[in-house]
């Protein structure tokens, strides 16, 4: 018993190191994406230089107040929109999109499958570039300031076409990671372990709709307020869609238990 407490518990803490460290590897290329398009364009003098957000524990763990310090007035003032879109979807588009693609690629690649914590690592890193498209696709589609924003204001676009366009593949990339991606991931990370595949699925669910679909309550407006509040009603839906236990995914997961990692 006090064996199995030991492995759970250090299970647990591993994975929430990889967690932290994927969070990063996603966030801060987002940002610098960002700011290395404004300095191509002419509008930043060093691209290194952006924001971290000050050294508090909360912002050392989430980077919540990280900024690229990127100034789009200059741009829209000379009637560069078409700069400021560019930049805006740098971060979640070029950034993330590239990421996320690299991230599926080395998911199947046989060196990561070998290794059961360089693919959990891969896996959660594939998961937040995945969870920075949901949090500006939808949650703050319909804000008047941020990337969303940037691109729909700069392009003259109203929110509810770039909802579509976004939100297309965005919805796309979060239905393969609950059905294709977790599947593969639980047979890999934990194909005997009961406790290891719920504390997988479990976290995979509130971080995505817990956490990151909380980002329309800073300050984006009514819509996105409203989006979160629908992003938190998703979280008992998803537990149970994802359950382990269910068809489905034990079918999935057994797919996915080829130690070399090449079936589907």
């Amino acid at each position: 018993m006090v064996a199995r407490l030991a492995m759970h518990s250090g299970f647990v803490l591993a994975s929430l190191i990889c967690i932290l460290l994927a969070h990063y590897a996603a966030v801060l290329p987002h940002e610098y994406a960002h700011s290395f398009m404004a300095f191509a364009l002419g509008y930043k003098s060093d691209p290194l230089v952006i924001h971290f957000g000050g050294t508090s524990v909360g912002n050392r763990i989430s980077l919540i107040n990280i900024d690229e310090r990127v100034d789009y007035v200059p741009m829209f003032a000379r009637g560069d929109g078409w700069a400021a879109a560019l930049v805006g979807f740098a971060g979640p588009g070029l950034a993330n999109g590239t990421m996320y693609l690299v991230s599926l690629f080395l998911l199947r690649w046989p060196i990561v499958r070998r290794n059961v914590w360089l693919f959990t690592l891969v896996f959660w890193f594939n998961f937040m570039n995945v969870a920075n498209f949901f949090c500006y696709v939808p949650i703050r589609t319909f804000a008047s300031h941020g990337d969303i924003g940037h691109i729909t204001q700069g392009l003259g676009l109203p929110p509810w076409l770039a909802l579509v366009v976004l939100g297309t593949p965005t919805a796309l990339a979060m239905w393969f990671l609950y059905t294709r991606t977790l599947p593969q991931a639980l047979g890999r990370i934990a194909p005997d372990s009961s406790f290891r595949r719920g504390f997988i699925v479990s976290l995979s669910v509130v971080i995505m709709f817990g956490y990151f679909g909380l980002a329309g309550f800073v300050a984006y407006g009514e819509p996105s307020h409203t989006l979160s509040a629908l992003s938190l009603g998703l979280i008992p839906i998803l537990l149970i869609l994802c359950r382990p236990s269910r068809r489905w995914m034990r079918t999935r997961v057994e797919a996915s238990r080829d130690p070399i990692g090449l079936k589907a």
